[in-house]
Parts: C-alpha cells; sequence; structure tokens
C-alpha cells in the first residue's frame, strides 16, 4: 500500500471511530460483509435488520450517524423504509442515508435520491469505495450544520470565502465559475479524502432532478478546468509532489490533496 492510500486510510479511521450504522439488508453474506467492512473502518456499533419494517422500528428508537439501504426487502422495501424513518419524527430521522442496491436503472437512482436518499450506488461495490461514500456522507452532515457565519475555509495556501463565493490560492485570486466554485468548496471541506462523483453531482448540481447516464463525464470536464485554474494559479509556488492539486483515486472519486506545509 502506498503512502497516500495509508493517508486516505487513516483519514477514514478518524471519520469512522465510534460512528454507528443501520444497513437494512436481507442478504446474510452481503450484511455481514458490509458490517465487517464497517467494524474494520472504525465504527462502534453497526446494526444490521432484514426487512424494512424493522428498519423504521430501529431507526426510530436509536440514534444512527448513517443508514445503508438495499432497495429490495421484504415486507417494506428500502425506499418506503427510508420514506417513513424521514416523516417519523425518530432519533435517526436525518441520519444521511446511501442506497446500496442492485437496482441500477436511471430512473431507480431518481427515486432513490428524490425518495430521501443521500446517495446512490449499485451492487456490488468495493469495500474502499464504499467507505469513500460513507465519508462523503458523513463530512457534508457535519458541515450542512455549521454555523452560517463559518464561511472561511483555510487548507494552507488555498482559501475560500463561502458567503462572498471567493477563493485564492497563493494570494492569488481565482476566477471561477459559480459550479467550480461549489466543487472546490465540497473538496476542500473534505481535504484528503475522496469525494464520489455521485456525491458532487448531488450537492453541486442540487438544482437538477434528474441523474443524467453522463454526469460522471460532464463532472470531469468542470474539474479539468478547475485544475487549470488552480495551476495557472499556483504557478511555481506548488510542490511538484501536489500537482495537481485535485486526483482521481480509483474507485473512490476525486480528492483534493492535502496542503499542509505548502506554503
Amino acid at each position: 500500500m502506498g503512502q497516500e492510500e495509508e493517508t486516505i486510510e487513516h483519514g477514514f479511521r478518524r471519520l469512522f471511530l465510534g460512528r454507528s450504522a443501520l444497513i437494512l439488508e436481507d442478504e446474510v453474506e452481503v450484511a455481514e460483509l458490509i458490517a465487517a467492512a464497517l467494524a474494520r473502518a472504525g465504527f462502534g456499533r453497526v446494526d444490521v435488520v432484514g426487512n424494512g419494517r424493522e428498519a423504521v422500528d430501529r431507526a426510530g428508537a436509536d440514534p444512527f450517524d448513517i443508514l445503508i439501504l438495499d432497495r429490495q426487502t421484504p415486507e417494506l422495501d428500502g425506499l418506503g423504509a427510508l420514506g417513513r424513518i424521514r416523516a417519523g419524527g425518530g432519533r435517526s430521522n436525518r441520519a444521511p442515508a446511501l442506497f446500496l442496491t442492485a437496482l441500477g436503472s436511471e430512473r431507480h437512482r431518481v427515486e432513490g435520491l428524490a425518495g430521501g436518499g443521500d446517495d446512490y450506488a449499485v451492487k456490488p461495490l468495493s469495500e474502499i469505495e464504499l467507505l469513500a461514500r460513507l465519508a462523503a456522507l458523513l463530512r457534508r452532515r457535519e458541515w450542512d450544520g455549521a454555523s452560517p457565519s463559518d464561511t472561511a475555509l483555510d487548507c494552507g495556501p488555498l482559501r475560500l470565502d463561502t458567503g462572498a463565493m471567493t477563493a485564492s490560492l497563493y494570494d492569488k485570486a481565482l476566477d471561477l465559475t459559480a459550479r467550480e466554485f461549489s466543487i472546490l468548496s465540497l473538496l476542500a471541506r473534505n481535504i484528503g479524502l475522496p469525494v464520489t462523483r455521485s456525491m458532487l453531482w448531488s450537492v453541486c448540481w442540487s438544482t437538477y432532478n434528474f441523474v443524467p447516464a453522463n454526469f460522471a463525464n460532464t463532472i470531469d470536464v468542470h474539474v479539468s478546468r478547475l485544475r487549470r485554474k488552480l495551476e495557472t494559479a499556483a504557478g511555481d509556488s506548488l510542490p511538484a509532489s501536489l500537482n495537481p492539486l485535485i486526483v482521481a483515486v480509483r474507485s473512490q472519486g476525486l480528492m483534493l490533496r492535502r496542503l499542509d506545509g505548502a506554503g
């Protein structure tokens, strides 16, 4: 394992340590694999239920940091279960929810996201991508609850003001479109950890009520332009080891490199 991969895994563990998760999955072997992955990553409590009604009851009674839901489950499917969890006012009604299911058509994805899901992934999913998606959801929930006055993001020589929608790198102003600023802001809030393209789409294209088949390509085009603007602003100030600042992490998404000690 390379140093960057070790750093990512350490970042995951810091974020997950002591967290709780509720898994709705009726296939025992799949549920056991997911639960074991979460336990290895640092989760302190992982509850598994096999039908939607039990998921609603458990989420209403106990506070969970995150929900992982299959769509095709007995008695009540994952979509129906999440709808009741969100509407029920229980202790986990605002917990971020990841749909992890075999239903992968565009219509199914739209149903899941429109039905209260925060992210949607299709089985099979690698362990590292699962952790990356969960990390992005948890970090997003943390900054969703931040004080409105906390608009400054300082990442070493990279500085953003989310209130004024301005950004600079090595004290050089970045001329960013609103979409580019939104992407950079999300990556900066998750600095050092990968953000899935599904999460980028749901946050940075939040006004869209659909997810097109080519959404990943659309994101990559915007990120490519953003990379060029960052490279131009950095000039010779950026160490070669940090260029490019935004990297693709295989099977996980996109990540803004940590800038500790970079100026």
